[in-house]
């Protein structure tokens, strides 16, 4: 007779085993309240401890909610996939220390979520950039209707218990005009986004920050040429008595170098007794080699680990220097790799151009940049908009040979815009891991031939729509699709949206978000029919349109025109044009603009409407959640 192994007569391993091949959701999902025992290994393993239902459609979130055990919860997680309409849909969690949110959309609900948990939150992180933001007009309102800034500077003061704070590196929404005064707690690791040295210096000469803090990491973007980005006169800094780990990446977009003894006085040993690791991106000169290989940083008795990317204006010498760049510290050496980046900026006659390849010829800027292995960054610098890429990367200098034990590189996020340029930048060694990379920006060019990215799980798409007919080529671990479309960059076409139909071959993907920056139509029936038809597929999808200028407000004086400094302006100072009275011409012409905007934006609202209308005609096996933003210019539907 054979025998038969029923259900409870598995061992708990088998359960354990199966669980590491499982997503927290199915575990939740397929096996709460299933038996006493599986329930049993669920708790022990933490499973309602640490959650994250960012995959989640609407029915099952809500049939979850009911049988989690919310006073167990200790970290949510909500990834970029998520619907933003989630978080406002999670009650009070008494027992929640740790929030991490990617992707950010919508800063409203983050801060009453965040401001339900102020006694109880240990580790905040909030981790979103330009690319996700929908920045922009619809009507006389600026969206997002919330910012960042505005909500660190409101609730950080009440996170009492809050001792880790990571807000991400990105510098393109605001942070970086931000003087971190509003901390109050005791944080032992903060990761932020900043202008420059003195605001550097802010958080360094806060003694709640400077007696406490273990890992400080800082991105810098010095968007002010005339700006001086070295210490304050007569500045005493604070020593950071507990830091460990310092990382300090200056963008290759600044204006403005950091001075090498201004790096020489924040890591002195006096400030940071204890430094043991230092990552470090910034420009230097060739003059500063000397200083670099006499710094305390890289020789005294501290024995710092010391990974650089050190970024030459002069590529006239090139390998000649490889003898006078330091391989690693004294007491932490490295291998090191020379290579020429090239900078372009994109081609104000991009629209004559024929050649696609030939968007970024304007301006171009070439530096040497060299590095410690394996590269200690997430990214190989980073861009806020499709107007500047690293166009080209040529490798000059190798090591002999590698060594034996190499640790993986950091580098996550790939940036692409020409076809060409890509074989160089993978090319470069210990960089680009392609199994390890999970985020991609591609921008006006299709898919790269060949790019086989097996952890790739975000793609945004800038002005090519076409690259989704290459879907087959795109990693079957894709969960969410961005499409940003910008008339006012090459390659615009909003006409293809039947080409959506094709995501329907991703097994994972979750999520769709399209972005229409500036265009001067709407939807017409068909393309409404298209994109309805596609909503479906999803569990999270979106849309909507934006300009870079707005109405004025209903209760304003005059024709006055908004503008978003964030889009049309890099100073601190927003630009808001008013119309002088005195001035026919001006005036003319300014209320041809506004009965030209008031006009799109009818139109935008309009086309909202119809697609809304054609989704709710759609059969769904359970009603999905759609939300209308304010101003009817985009939507949201969680499936």
């Amino acid at each position: 007779m054979a025998l038969i192994t029923q259900f409870d007569d598995l061992p708990d391993l088998f359960f354990i085993d199966l669980f590491n091949y499982l997503s927290s959701i199915d575990i939740l999902w397929a096996f709460t309240n299933l038996n006493n025992r599986i329930q049993t290994i669920i708790n022990e393993r933490g499973f309602f401890r640490h959650i994250n239902l960012s995959s989640a459609r609407l029915s099952k979130f809500d049939t979850l909610l009911t049988i989690l055990p919310l006073n167990q919860i200790q970290t949510l997680i909500i990834d970029i996939e998520a619907s933003p309409l989630q978080l406002s849909r999670w009650p009070y969690l008494p027992h929640l220390i740790r929030l991490r949110l990617y992707g950010l959309r919508d800063f409203i609900d983050a801060t009453n979520f965040i401001l339900r948990h102020s006694t109880s939150l240990i580790h905040l992180t909030l981790e979103t950039n330009d690319l996700f933001m929908s920045t922009g007009f619809t009507g006389y309102i600026l969206q997002p209707k919330g910012r960042l800034p505005t909500l660190v500077k409101d609730v950080l003061p009440h996170l009492s218990a809050l001792r880790s704070l990571d807000l991400g590196q990105d510098v393109g929404f605001g942070l970086t005009n931000w003087y971190i005064t509003t901390i109050q707690s005791s944080l032992n690791y903060l990761r932020v986004s900043m202008e420059d040295i003195p605001h550097l210096c802010h958080i360094m000469s806060r003694e709640t920050l400077s007696t406490t803090l273990e890992q400080l990491h800082v991105t810098m973007r010095s968007l002010h040429a005339r700006r001086k980005n070295s210490l304050p006169k007569g500045l005493v800094l604070s020593k950071m008595i507990n830091l460990h780990t310092f990382t300090l990446v200056q963008s290759i977009l600044s204006y403005k170098r950091i001075e090498w003894s201004t790096i020489e006085s924040l890591t002195a040993s006096n400030v940071m007794p204890v430094l043991r690791r230092m990552n470090l991106a910034i420009f230097i000169t060739v003059d500063d080699l000397n200083c670099i290989n006499r710094s305390s940083l890289f020789i005294d008795d501290r024995q710092i680990d010391v990974q650089f990317a050190f970024i030459i204006d002069d590529t006239l010498l090139g390998i000649q220097l490889s003898h006078h760049v330091p391989h690693g510290s004294r007491f932490h050496p490295r291998q090191i790799v020379g290579v020429t980046c090239v900078r372009s900026y994109l081609s104000r006659k991009y629209e004559e151009l024929t050649n696609i390849n030939c968007y970024f010829n304007h301006y171009s800027l070439a530096y040497d940049v060299w590095y410690t292995l394996p590269w200690a960054f997430e990214q190989f610098f980073d861009s806020i908009e499709p107007i500047q890429y690293i166009t080209k990367v040529e490798v000059f200098a190798l090591p002999s040979s590698y060594s034996s034990i190499m640790s993986s590189s950091r580098f996550r996020t790939l940036s692409i815009s020409q076809n060409d340029s890509l074989p160089s930048i993978i090319s470069m060694p210990h960089v680009v891991q392609l199994n390890h990379v999970n985020t991609v920006h591609l921008s006006f060019h299709d898919w790269p031939t060949g790019l086989n990215l097996l952890a790739l799980r975000h793609v945004t798409l800038t002005n090519n729509l076409i690259a989704l007919k290459n879907f087959s080529s795109f990693s079957p671990n894709i969960r969410s699709i961005q499409i940003l479309l910008h008339a006012d960059k090459p390659n615009f076409d909003s006409s293809n949206w039947s080409i959506l139909r094709s995501l329907s071959a991703l097994p994972m993907i979750t999520s769709l978000h399209i972005i229409m920056n500036d265009i001067n139509t709407g939807l017409d029936d068909i393309s409404c029919q298209i994109i309805a038809e596609t909503v479906p597929i999803f569990v999270h999808f979106g849309i909507c349109f934006r300009r870079k200028s707005g109405l004025p407000k209903p209760d304003s004086i005059g024709h006055c025109i908004e503008f978003d400094p964030a889009l049309v302006n890099l100073t601190n100072d927003p630009i808001v044009p008013i119309i002088g009275d005195d001035e026919d011409d001006e005036d003319d012409e300014d209320d041809e603009d506004l009965t030209f905007l008031e006009s799109i934006y009818d139109i935008y609202q309009a086309s909202i409407k119809e697609l809304h209308s054609r989704i709710l005609r759609l059969s769904f096996h359970m009603k999905p959640l759609i939300v209308v933003e304010e101003g009817g210019c985009g939507l949201t539907v969680w499936l």
